[in-house]
C-alpha cells in the first residue's frame, strides 16, 4: 500500500466518523430538549380528576334518592381546584325535558304536576335535600337547587356552615339523629320549614 493510499482511506475514516457524529448529535440534542420541555410542563392532576369524577358519580347516585329525582335535568360540580365543594342541581323545566330524559317513563304530564302540587312538595324538597346530600357527602360544603314549575323558579342556596348555624349543631350530629335533629323540626313542622326555606330559598317568576 502505498502512503498516499494510506492517507485517503484515513481521510474516508475520518469523513464517515463525522457524518455519524452529525446524525447522532441532533438526535441527542431533541431527547434532552424534549425531556427538559416535558420536565417544565405541568404534569396532569390524573388523580384529581378520578376524584373529581368519583364525587361526580357519588353526587349522582344521592341526588337520584332525593325527592322527585328522576326529574333531575343536570348534576354539577362547582368551585373545585383542588376540592369540590359546590353541588348544583337542576329539575326539569316542562314534561317534554321530562320525556326527554325518561322516554320508557309511564309517567303523565298531569302525574307530575300533582307530584310537585301536593302536601307542599316543593318546599319540603328544597329544605330537606341539601342537608341530605352535606350528611351523606363529605366533600360537598353548598349546595345549590333550581327547580322550574308553573312560570314560577323554586330555589335554595345554602353552605354548609349556614346549615350547622342554623340547626345549632354539627352535619355529624344532624346525620348522627336526622329525625329529632332536622327531619321533624324543618321538614315536617309547617312553621320551621317556611322559617327556613324563607333564610335560603327564594320563589322568583319564570
Amino acid at each position: 500500500m502505498t502512503i498516499k493510499k494510506f492517507f485517503a482511506i484515513i481521510a474516508l475514516y475520518a469523513l464517515f466518523n463525522c457524518t455519524d457524529n452529525k446524525k447522532s448529535i441532533p438526535i441527542t440534542n431533541k431527547n434532552i430538549i424534549d425531556t427538559d420541555s416535558l420536565q417544565q410542563t405541568e404534569p396532569k392532576p390524573i388523580e384529581a380528576k378520578s376524584e373529581v369524577q368519583t364525587n361526580l358519580e357519588q353526587l349522582k347516585t344521592e341526588a337520584s334518592r332525593l325527592s322527585g329525582g328522576g326529574s333531575i335535568k343536570t348534576i354539577e360540580l362547582e368551585n373545585g381546584k383542588a376540592v369540590i365543594t359546590k353541588a348544583v342541581i337542576t329539575y326539569v323545566k316542562s314534561y317534554k325535558e321530562y320525556k326527554d330524559l325518561n322516554p320508557q317513563s309511564s309517567l303523565t304530564e298531569n302525574d307530575l304536576k300533582s307530584y310537585w302540587s301536593t302536601g307542599n312538595a316543593i318546599q319540603k324538597m328544597l329544605v330537606s335535600s341539601p342537608a341530605r346530600l352535606m350528611k351523606k357527602l363529605d366533600f360537598i360544603n353548598e349546595v345549590k337547587i333550581i327547580l322550574p314549575f308553573e312560570n314560577k323558579v323554586y330555589q335554595i342556596d345554602i353552605t354548609k356552615f349556614e346549615l350547622e348555624k342554623f340547626v345549632g349543631k354539627s352535619i355529624s350530629e344532624i346525620e348522627n339523629d336526622w329525625v329529632k335533629s332536622f327531619a321533624d323540626p324543618y321538614i315536617y313542622d309547617k312553621k320551621g320549614r317556611e322559617k327556613f326555606f324563607k333564610q335560603f330559598g327564594t320563589i322568583k317568576n319564570n
